[in-house]
């Protein structure tokens, strides 16, 4: 039985709450207000900040603090969910 590294389990358990993330999202049941401030989600500390331009809000990010995972990014007005500025489907196909 081959053992599985600590490394090796830190990024699958990374892109595992990224795939339960943008699942979430896309299907409307990510409450991002709940994590304005730095909470627990899926065992990962995840915070958002809301993305603002000179009209309103238009979106969020969301990052993980204390951790080099990449942001995740959403923004309304496009209906576009990226992670560090790609698909997030593209992202996690790959």
């Amino acid at each position: 039985m081959k053992k599985v590294k600590t490394k090796d389990y830190q990024s699958w358990k990374g892109i595992m709450t990224l795939k339960m993330l943008c699942c979430n999202i896309v299907a409307g049941r990510f409450n991002w207000r709940k994590y304005c401030t730095p909470k627990s989600y899926f065992g990962q500390e995840i915070c958002v900040t809301p993305l603002h331009c000179s009209y309103g809000q238009i979106g969020y990010t969301v990052y993980f603090p204390y951790s080099n995972m990449p942001e995740v990014e959403y923004d309304w007005e496009m209906n576009q969910l990226t992670i560090d500025h790609e698909n997030w489907e593209n992202y996690l196909h790959n």
